[in-house]
């Protein structure tokens, strides 16, 4: 008799494309992983969004980089962006504490990529959330309180744990 064990794609409520308000709300160290090019450090930056699903709870979207401030990097493009301002060479030397950015407020641009048996809620683009004078507002949405830090959770594992075992 054949024992048929299927993956059950869970659905989950999808953030709707288009652009919006967020705040940074974790920086995962996922340690060194696979990549076409080798092994590479990565870490993703998790944001809430201001925009609710049908439960009345923000949806979490997250996106990753490799670890890396080289001046083509994506994580140096967008953090550069959402602050409004590029990095000096001496900020650059000391390094820049992604811990210190939790909290940001921002708006993220959302598109949705379908593969052959799911469609994903993506963060094509990060930008920085302005008043009304066009100024960079750093502090103007409040997280909901609702999502719990990666590295505060029971089941945490170390960076080095992380990549070995996978995400």
């Amino acid at each position: 008799m054949p024992l048929i064990v299927k993956e059950d794609p869970s659905e989950y409520p999808l953030c709707p494309e288009g652009l919006h308000p967020a705040v940074l709300v974790d920086a995962v160290d996922l340690g060194e992983q696979e990549s076409t090019w080798g092994k590479k450090h990565r870490l993703s930056l998790v944001f809430e969004t201001q925009q609710k699903d049908e439960d009345d709870k923000p949806f979490i979207l997250a996106k990753r980089y490799t670890w890396s401030l080289h001046e083509k990097s994506n994580l140096r493009k967008d953090l550069e962006r959402l602050l409004g301002k590029k990095f000096s060479s001496q900020e650059l030397l000391e390094g820049i504490d992604l811990e210190a950015h939790i909290g940001m407020s921002c708006n993220i641009l959302v598109v949705h990529n379908e593969t052959e048996d799911r469609i994903y809620a993506n963060i094509e683009s990060l930008l920085p959330f302005k008043d009304g004078s066009g100024r960079v507002v750093k502090d103007a949405l409040i997280p909901s309180g609702n999502y719990e830090r990666v590295i505060n959770r029971p089941d945490y594992k170390q960076p080095e744990e992380y990549a070995l075992n996978g995400a």
